[in-house]
């Protein structure tokens, strides 16, 4: 716990492009100008409601928005390793060894990676409903539930798990009054988002689903991905590959499979992977491009199966009786934990995206206060640049994400009219109103010759109707 707490401390200045996303609808929120991205533009880019609600109180008292959504993000990785230790234990799986599924989470890279993020929030909260469903405490289990599905839709995943495995191992069925209280909460924030903003579902939501239907991002790369991200979730590949074989990654996967031997968490297996199996077909039939954050409650449960394997091992091979066993597990842990703590402070200590940090000063130092800028990534360049920003793929400016999902990236031009067009060099394909410009109306489209950064254009756009 205390090396989550330091090295949340350390990643404070950690910024993704997305959660700089969220951080401008709280800034403008506690500034006074609505809970918008855009002022004035009542546009819902808010998939987890709760962890913005959450963020909104420590972003006033600290007077900066990223540094309130970072105390919510690490709080919950905090609240996640936690968790986790007491739903193990209730198992009779003795503390120490409990404590392990933490303390690999403290010197993973999949533990830092998306502070700032609902990520953490969402692995807590689906371990705080694990740990109610198997002590039978119903009615805060609903409560937990709804919560979960505020911070993420994908929660809702979590009740056939349950379901399924009260009937399988005939469990007691929750009472009635247990639905009602994540009914209102849920029926209440759809009520809010069609009276507010005018959508009863949010626009990132839909966008992302747009995105997947375009198949431009790929097809089924959220399957492709998620050994990919296993691997990049323990450190950065080259050091797993030290032994040759990512020796280290091998033995946790044999660790794992051998959890399925432990009777006393027979359950626990069961509603956990059929919540999995269902979280990964919805994101893998909907084709909905793989980000690091959907793969984190993958990675926290696999710690819980590495832990259950474990505890197999030591009762059926009588391992506790070696008494220098705990001595060598520790000196493993530590060299683990300083092994990859130098990746992580290397990966996670800075801004990730110094150049899109830089771009936003560049626009916000050189062009008009009331200037409208269209991009595609609007994250770190729209924090920084402090314009009002045209989302080209619809995660925050209405109508875009029906045109993504057609593959149709040119005709966000005639809904919205910007100032500025900011593309890669050379465009990508969600880019593709600058080429098409370019060819077909050449005189509208003016590049920036100060703006001069690697990779990147900035246009003027000058539309002649």
């Amino acid at each position: 716990m205390a090396i989550i707490a330091i090295n949340g401390f350390i990643f404070r200045g950690h910024e993704l492009d997305d959660a700089l996303i969220y951080v401008r609808y709280i800034q403008n929120l506690i500034s006074g100008n609505g809970f918008v991205y855009n002022s004035g533009e009542y546009v819902n880019g808010l998939t987890s409601p709760l962890f913005a609600y959450l963020s909104i109180a420590p972003a006033w008292i600290l007077s900066d928005a990223r540094y309130g959504a970072m105390l919510v993000s690490v709080l919950g990785a905090l609240g996640t390793a936690l968790v986790f230790y007491k739903l193990l234990t209730q198992f009779h799986i003795g503390k120490n060894l409990a404590a392990v599924s933490a303390l690999i989470a403290a010197g993973s890279t999949m533990t830092y990676i998306n502070l700032g993020m609902e990520t953490s929030l969402f692995t807590l909260l689906i371990g705080i409903c694990l740990y109610l469903y198997f002590t039978d405490r119903h009615m805060l289990l609903g409560v937990f539930t709804g919560l979960a599905i505020l911070t993420r839709p994908e929660a809702v995943f979590l009740v056939p798990a349950m379901a399924l495995n009260t009937w399988l191992f005939r469990r007691t069925w929750p009472n009635y009054r247990c639905y009602i209280a994540p009914a209102i909460m849920v029926g209440a924030q759809l009520a809010f988002n069609l009276a507010y903003y005018g959508a009863i579902l949010p626009s990132s939501g839909v966008a992302k689903i747009s995105q997947g239907l375009s198949g431009d991002w790929g097809g089924n790369i959220f399957l492709f991905n998620l050994g990919y991200a296993f691997i990049l979730g323990f450190g950065m590949p080259g050091q797993l590959a030290t032994f040759g074989l990512y020796l280290i990654p091998i033995l946790m996967f044999l660790l794992a499979a051998f959890s399925v031997c432990e009777e006393s968490t027979r359950q626990y297996l069961v509603v956990t992977s059929i919540f999995l199996a269902i979280y990964t077909a919805f994101f893998a039939a909907l084709n909905i491009p793989s980000q690091w954050w959907y793969y984190a409650i993958w990675f926290t449960a696999f710690l819980s199966y590495l832990v259950i394997g474990a505890h197999w091992l030591v009762r059926r091979f009588r391992l506790a009786r070696f008494k220098a066993l705990p001595y060598l597990s520790v000196i493993g842990l530590s060299a683990f934990l300083v092994w990859q703590q130098v990746a992580n402070l290397n990966l996670h200590g800075r801004t990730i995206r110094e150049d899109y940090r830089q771009i936003g000063l560049w626009i916000d130092e050189n062009t008009d206060a009331d200037a409208t800028i269209a991009m595609a990534e609007i994250g770190t360049v729209g924090w920084y640049s402090n314009r009002q920003v045209i989302d080209i793929l619809g995660l925050v400016s209405s109508g875009n994400s029906d045109f993504v999902a057609e593959g149709d990236y040119t005709s966000w031009l005639e809904l919205y009219r910007p100032d500025y067009i900011l593309s890669q060099d050379p465009p990508r394909v969600f880019e593709e109103a600058v080429r098409h410009l370019q060819q077909n109306r050449p005189a509208e489209l003016m590049e920036v010759a100060s703006f001069s950064f690697p990779g990147q254009k900035l246009y003027r756009y000058l539309p002649s109707d």
